[in-house]
């Protein structure tokens, strides 16, 4: 008896290490029933964005962040990756707010697919992007890479302005500051169009950054930007989300990174 038990066991010892075996050398099944991440019926298939500016544009937050959704990738260098902080294409080791956005346009319906093209450094003015700029060929080369891999941009987001505050340039008046910005970047969008990008632009209404309050005509000048014709449009306004959302009175935290997703979210849910 105790013989034939000693086989009993071996044989179904045998058998379940074969079953294991073979569970752990296959690709693990996703539970997507329970998942966050699945789009029905998104308003769009493939979202490609444009993603431009200076630190909160970049890798400045104080919290890292992964979308769990594979349906959202980071695009640098003629290659797709995951979504996950700190994104290729703009600098910092930090935390992105478009990390956050990915994830939150495949949760609303949004986007199917959505790709994030990244172009930003901290500390920097409008003059640097344009033609001339010494960051201009950042947005050159990212556009080239994109359409070499025949990915289309559908979004431009621009969030950029804390470092064209009027304080930033005492030599003008603050409406004469919000005049050249104004010039500044609609020859931005006009390079951009001259690129082939002919997808709806979005710049932020953003000027806070430390100490200095906002800067009130700078803001309203960006929010002026704003032309069906021209095909801009409103993007959010950043300056509202006071220091709690804020880990130094300028970058994001956590909760001020998510809030700010969710805000450029509802700013291009419309298109």
């Amino acid at each position: 008896m105790k013989s034939n038990f000693n086989h009993n066991a071996f044989v179904l010892f045998v058998c379940l290490l074969v079953l294991c075996f073979s569970a752990c050398t296959k690709d693990p099944k996703i539970n997507t029933t329970d998942s966050t991440c699945n789009s029905t019926s998104p308003k769009h298939d493939t979202v490609v964005l444009l993603v431009l500016g200076q630190s909160n544009a970049a890798n400045a937050g104080s919290e890292k962040y992964t979308s769990p959704c594979a349906q959202t990738q980071n695009f640098y260098n003629g290659q797709l990756v995951p979504l996950a902080d700190p994104l290729l294409g703009s600098n910092g080791d930090g935390g992105s707010v478009w990390s956050r956005l990915g994830q939150q346009l495949i949760e609303n319906n949004f986007a199917g697919h959505v790709i994030v093209a990244p172009a930003a450094v901290g500390g920097t003015r409008i003059e640097q992007w344009i033609q001339g700029g010494d960051l201009h060929h950042l947005i050159v080369e990212t556009v080239a890479s994109l359409q070499s891999k025949n990915l289309k941009v559908t979004h431009v987001l621009w969030h950029q302005g804390e470092s064209n505050h009027t304080a930033m340039n005492t030599l003008l008046t603050p409406t004469q500051n919000a005049q050249l910005y104004r010039q500044n970047f609609l020859l931005l969008v006009q390079q951009l169009r001259a690129l082939g990008v002919d997808a709806p632009v979005f710049p932020a209404m953003t000027s806070r950054c430390g100490a200095t309050p906002s800067d009130t005509t700078l803001i309203a000048a960006q929010r002026d930007l704003a032309n069906d014709a021209l095909g801009i449009f409103n993007g959010p306004n950043t300056d509202i989300l006071g220091n709690e959302f804020r880990s130094d009175n300028c970058h994001f935290n956590g909760l001020g990174l998510k809030t700010h997703a969710a805000l450029w979210a509802n700013a291009i849910s419309e298109h």
